[in-house]
Parts: C-alpha cells; structure tokens; sequence
C-alpha cells in the first residue's frame, strides 16, 4: 500500500488514543477521590486492607469469609451496603467473584479498586452514594487465592495450568453441578465430592439471595451469558439459550457495550465476537460451570466477564484496566434494580417463605427469601406474575416493568388466598376471564353441539365448525377451527390441534376447550394483542370429544372408575392406534372414532398437539412404549430435548402441575417437576401420542389435568384458572424451531420434500404448497432438504 495510506492510519490511530485518554486524567483530577496503585495485592495485604476498610467505613463495609481454600486461605468477601450491619428486607444483592482461575488476575484486582473506589467516593459522588444506597454489594476478589500465590506475571499459565487450578488440580469452573446430568454430587445431595471452595461458594450463594452476579475472568475480552454447556454434549459452536435469554442478552451488552475495547470484539486475535458478547456454549462448551449453577440452582442471573487478552498482565497496566471497567463495573451492578421485586404474603398480610414466583412465558421459577421476598431480573415491558405456594392457589397480577432510570424497581406485592377460602368463594363468582358463570357447567352431546354452533354464529370470522367423522353410535366428531381467515391451509401457517375425551370419563379436557373457544373468540373481538397474534398466526383446532359415547355413560363425580372410559364397542382408544412394536389385541381392528383421527392427522400437516386426560397431574412426552413393554423404563425419542421442554412449558405454565404432588388415590406416584416420560410411568400399546410422532410431522404429548376424572361443575372454575396460561402458551410453541418452503429450481412449491436434522433420525416432509415446520430447542443445526429426482 501507499506511504499516504499508512499516514492516515498512523493519524486516525493519534486522534482515538487522545479522544479516549484525555477525558480518562481530567476525570481523575477532578473527581474521583481514588487513584489505583500499579500493584498486585497478595493475599496477606488483602487481608489487612479489608481490615484497614472495616475500621475506616464502619457503617459501610464488612469483612467476612464463606470458607477456607484447600490451604486453608479465607474466601474473603467485603461487603458495601448503607448501614451494613442491619438487615434491609426489599434490597437486592449483587456480587462480583474473581479469580477462580488464580492466574487470571486483572479481575482480582479490579474487585479490590471497586471496593476502594465505593467507600472512598460515598457521599462525594452522587451516583456512588445512591447504588450503596439501595444495593447491598459483596465483592469476592479471589475464589482461588491458593491458585494465585503460585502464579506469576505472564499471558499464560505454566506448564500444566499450575495456579489455574486449584491446588488439588481442579478447575473450579468445572466443578459445579451441571444441569445436563454431569453432576458430581453424591447420591444423597450432598456437596461432598467438591472442592472445598466450590463447596463455600455454592452454600453461600444458597444462603444469600443474590439476584444479579458477574463472574471476572482473563484471557480474552468478551461478556459471556447463560448457558455455558448444551444438551448436545458438543464442545462448541452450540447455542444453548436460557429462558431469561432477553434480559442476558441485556446485561452482557450493558458491561460490552461500554468497555472500549470490549465492544469491537475482536482485541484478542483471533477471537471475533459481534459486539463483544456471546453464548457461552456457542464460543465452547463449559461443564460444570459457575455462571449455570448460579442462574438454575439459585435463580441468580450471572455473566462471565473476560476482562483481558493477558491473563496476569504486569502490574504498571492495571490502572489503565480500571479506567477501561470502572463504568461498565457500575452500570453492570445497577442492572440489580432491573425489573420487579416485592413480597408474597398470606391471608394475614404475612410474609410467605419458599413460595414460588414464575413470570407467564418464561420457564424459570424463582423462591421467596426467609423474608417472603422476591426479585425478579426482566426486560422493560408489560408480564403476568404468577405466585403459589403449598395450601395455596396460585394468584396472578399484572406487572408492568419500566425502563431503568437508575433507580429501585418498582415493588410489587402478591397476596395470595388459603385454598379453603378460594373453594368457598368460587361459587359465588359470576365472571372470571369473560366468561360467565352459566358456562362452567358440563356439556353433554347435545349442550356440547349447542355450543359450538352459537359460537361459529357469533364469531364467523375466526370459526369453523366441521366433522371428521362419526363415532360407533353415530354421533359427530366435532372439531372447531379458530383461527384468522378459517377453512383451509394456508402456506406458512402452522397447524395445531387439542384432542380431547377420547377417555369418555375423563371430562375435564372436553369442558376446558369449550371454555378456551369461546375464550380466545372473545379475546380476539376485544384486542387482546396477545391472542389476535395468535390467531393470526396459527390454525388452531379444538376437538372437545374424541368419544361422545362414552361420555353419555359417564357419571359426574367419578373419581377413578372406568364407566365409560371406552368407546361403545368397549375398546380404550387410546390402546387402539398402530404401534411400533406391532399389534395387539386391541389395535388389530381400528375403531370408527380412531380411524377419523388418523385420517384427518394425514390429511392436516399438524406440528404439535396434546391429548388431554383426566386421572392424574403431569404432562407425558413420548414413548409411552419400549421394546420390553416394561414400565418404569424410560423410553425417549430422538427429540427428547424438544419433549421436555414441551412438557415443562405446560406443567411449569400450570398453576399445580409443577409442583409434582401426587393424587389422594395414589399417594406414592409423584413426579418431579410434573413432568415424565410415558414409559417411565407405566407402559402403553397403541396410544395415540406415539402414533402421531412416528407417522405424521406433528409432536404431540399426553396431558392429565386432574385426579378427578368427573369432577363437579363447581370445580370448573378453578381447573380453568389452572390451565388456561399452559393451554395458550402450549400453542405458541408451534413457533419454535425453523419453518421454511421448498422449492425446485424454476420455483414450484415441492411437497413430500424430507427436512432432516443432522444427527436426528427423524425427518419432517413438506406439506402440499411446500411449506415445512421442524420443532427444536435453539441451537445451531445442518438441515437437509431432499426429494427423489
């Protein structure tokens, strides 16, 4: 290149080191009444600066250790919060831990200047005062510091990692639990098979509520967000995305976005992250990992923060490390104050310990502190918040979340009513969700038919009422469609359908999607944006009845009999479907009412279902078959990941369900989480579920939704609010994964074209106008399109 093109190069180089220098010495001058040392603080000068802080800053710091190292260090934390030494209920913790990896120093070091720079510019500088204020800060500069005397000034660790690790050879950011089922654990729960320092770190972190974290390492320049490890076993370039992925994104891009250096991605050849943030397991893969356990273990949301190229820099560069992360440091923390917090209180307006806080749409529970207090990290926007707790129902309330002006979140309380006294005020309601109390009544064919009718005449719009057919008895198998512009397949729009009562005593699934019709048809005359967007992008089905003729032999208040349970020729449907282990004496002959089905499931290319039971409480992911026809043996798909997440949006959307108690009939079948694999329950030929998986597009799981089979009228408000959030959010999972059209060459739409996943036997085939949709948990994936000729 030319002389003059190096010219400006050296020029604009000139002209950016004095833009982002000169503001950085007049800022010192004038301002900041800290200036860091260019010097290393060992472990013995840490201890007595602490001490110095204590006795400097009585009604702000205090100095404690959660543990001992393995060579018997303390793991000092200084704590910095207004009147330190008292309890304050409503404010939020924050941490900051630091080289875990004890030759990964500039994070050591920064922690101990933040803690300088916090106490020594409180009641100086505004903003230092105010985040003391309402923020209760612990700063760990070193969770390795056995790791750290043995390490010495240089880019990388000597020959076999020595001060990496700790001094028993472990990588503490290995040696966590994994949520993927890596967990070094013992059988009884407890945390013997850990480091002694990993084991401080995890009771404290238990103990102490914190609610937002960053985790300081070295070696690059990048913020990092949950999760680090994926399901896939893969060492890298696998996206692994949390529930809270929205607000994750937010913090890392906080801290990235105002380190100079940080933001350009690419200081440290031959890294290369757009806007200097990633997904940890998209970068590598970390099992075992600390920021993981923080955010699944004790809800609290943590960031890996690499702070440099070089791992332990000379000491004369570390006040220009701090110039760069003294801001982002304190924007990161005052992200602690990012959404809602409050209290959950009982009949009494006292506080509710260990009761469950969930945000409608995000799949991530959170507990109340000893306090009854609750922090919830969100986005700016508009949520249902949900609480429970044992003995009492869950009670939803709108929340509204406002952009972040630096100050505390908005305090939102949740009291919550004992059962006894919902059960006594359910019936004297007369609305709840628009829909009047004549409506929670059971239906038998003729009501059932009834209302389905006056609802396609009131809303012609987004209804159509059809059958597929007619069961042994000759009643119709009603479907209704709700959807915008009903009547057929539309390209690129996906297909979902409910299926219930196909058990003719199993009622509860039969009255909830009559109630959820009219439902999403009054939302969506109303501008509720959430359902209109719905409808407008999903063909919704609704077959109340599989098995009309087994309801009219039922009787209300059967709580576990079989009386009509089958179909009038006295076959169970659901052992009646072709099944992948072969015939039975139950599916040799296909029955009227399972012939529709299958005919109308070919015929539609669904992408998810559910099949709604009564009897129990959990939601069931295929196989419900193994090959020994064995129960208690899990038998699992090749989209396992996709099952249960599915299952876990239901049970962890419902109201009850995800607390996995068990039914009064069966006191001993409970189900972690709410959730299980069918096999794993008890084993089944010819179920429906399994059918739709293995010879159609559509993925569809088995939902029980109650221990009462029939169950009174008067209880039909409640199994509504139950379900209704897990119904509607269920069905927007047909938007997950990819979707697309194919098309041949010349542009014609190519159906019965195969869609495989790389790595996942299973393929999806197009539908007539070419248009596909393939369920998967997110990720990076090679996907194939292919058709003979």
């Amino acid at each position: 290149m030319g002389w003059h093109y190096k010219f400006v190069l050296t020029l604009i180089s000139l002209v950016l080191f004095v833009k982002n220098c000169a503001p950085r010495v007049v800022e010192n001058e004038n301002k900041d009444a800290f200036v860091p040392k260019a010097q290393y603080t060992n472990y013995h000068d840490l201890k007595d600066l602490f001490d110095d802080l204590q006795r400097t800053y009585p009604d702000l710091a205090r100095v404690y250790a959660i543990g001992k190292s393995v060579e018997g260090r303390d793991l000092l934390v200084l704590q910095i919060t207004e009147n330190v030494h008292e309890e304050h209920e409503l404010r939020p913790s924050f941490k900051y831990v630091a080289n875990m990896h004890g030759d990964e120093s500039v994070g050591r070091q920064l922690v101990i200047y933040l803690a300088q720079y916090l106490l020594m510019n409180y009641g100086k500088d505004d903003r230092v005062t105010k985040l003391v204020n309402i923020t209760d800060i612990h700063l760990m500069p070193s969770l390795n510091p056995d790791g750290f005397e043995k390490s010495n000034v240089g880019c990388e660790s000597k020959e076999k990692f020595v001060g990496r690790n700790n001094v028993k050879g472990v990588d503490l950011n290995r040696d966590f639990p994994d949520q993927f089922g890596r967990d070094s654990r013992t059988e009884s729960g407890t945390y013997k098979s850990h480091e002694p320092e990993t084991m401080s770190l995890m009771k404290w972190i238990m103990k102490n509520q914190f609610v937002l974290s960053g985790n300081l390492h070295g070696g690059a320049l990048v913020a990092s967000y949950p999760y680090d490890d994926s399901s896939t076993g893969k060492e890298c370039c696998v996206e692994s995305l949390s529930p809270d992925d929205a607000v994750f994104k937010h913090l890392a891009h906080t801290y990235a976005s105002r380190h100079a250096s940080m933001r350009l991605g690419n200081a440290c050849p031959p890294d290369n992250f757009t806007g200097g943030v990633t997904n940890g397991a998209d970068w590598y893969a970390v099992q075992g990992g600390m920021q993981d356990y923080n955010y699944v273990r004790a809800g609290c949301f943590e960031v890996t923060l690499e702070l440099s190229c070089c791992k332990y820099p000379p000491a004369d560069e570390l006040p220009s490390y701090w110039r760069d992360n003294k801001e982002p440091m304190l924007k990161y923390i005052e992200q602690t104050h990012l959404g809602v917090k409050g209290y959950v209180l009982n009949e009494n307006g006292e506080p509710i310990e260990g009761a469950y806080v969930r945000v409608a749409g995000i799949n991530h529970l959170q507990q109340t502190n000893k306090h009854g207090v609750y922090w919830r990290l969100l986005m700016p926007g508009e949520y249902s918040l949900y609480a429970n707790a044992y003995g009492y129902p869950a009670r939803s309330v709108k929340i509204t979340v406002p952009e972040l002006q630096f100050g505390e979140a908005p305090v939102v309380n949740v009291s919550l009513v004992p059962r006894d006294q919902v059960e006594h005020d359910r019936k004297t309601r007369h609305d709840i969700d628009g829909i009047s109390a004549g409506d929670f009544v059971h239906h038998n064919y003729e009501a059932m038919e009834q209302f389905l009718k006056n609802l396609t005449q009131e809303y012609k719009d987004i209804t159509k009422l059809s059958s597929i057919g007619k069961s042994v008895e000759g009643r119709e198998l009603y479907v209704l469609e709700v959807t915008k512009d009903p009547g057929s397949h539309l390209p690129g729009k996906p297909e979902f359908k409910y299926v219930a009562n196909m058990h003719g005593n199993e009622v509860l699934g039969r009255e909830l999607l009559l109630l959820l019709a009219k439902y999403l048809c009054q939302q969506y005359k109303y501008g509720d944006k959430r359902i209109q967007g719905l409808l407008n992008t999903t063909r919704i089905h609704l077959m109340p009845s599989m098995n009309p003729d087994g309801y009219e032999r039922s009787r209300v208040g059967d709580y576990s009999s079989a009386r009509g349970r089958a179909n009038a020729h006295n076959i169970d449907l659901n052992r009646n479907f072709p099944d992948q282990f072969g015939p039975t004496k139950d599916n040799q002959t296909p029955e009227p009412e399972t012939l529709a089905v299958m005919n109308w499931s070919l015929a539609t290319p669904f992408v998810l279902s559910a099949n709604l039971h009564g009897g129990a409480l959990v939601a069931n992911f295929p196989y419900d078959g193994n090959p020994e026809m064995d129960s208690g043996h899990a038998y699992l798909t090749p989209d396992n990941p996709v099952f249960v997440h599915l299952a876990h949006v239901y049970a962890d959307a419902h109201l009850k369900m995800h607390l996995g108690q068990s039914c009064k009939s069966l006191p001993d079948e409970k189900f972690a989480n709410g959730i299980t694999n069918g096999a794993e329950w008890y084993v089944l030929a010819g179920g429906m579920q399994d059918w739709n998986y293995l010879h159609t597009n559509d993925m569809e799981l088995t939902l029980e939704l109650g221990c009462h089979k029939f169950p009174p009228s008067d209880d039909l408000p409640t199994y509504w609010e139950d379900n209704r959030e897990a119904l509607i959010e269920f069905i927007e999972q047909v938007h997950r994964g990819v979707r697309g059209f194919v098309h041949s060459h010349i542009g014609h739409a190519l159906a019965n074209a195969t869609i495989a996943v790389s790595g996942n036997p299973r393929a999806v085939r197009t539908a007539a106008l070419g248009d596909y949709w393939r369920l998967l948990r997110p990720g990076s994936y090679n996907v194939t399109a292919s058709k003979y000729g």
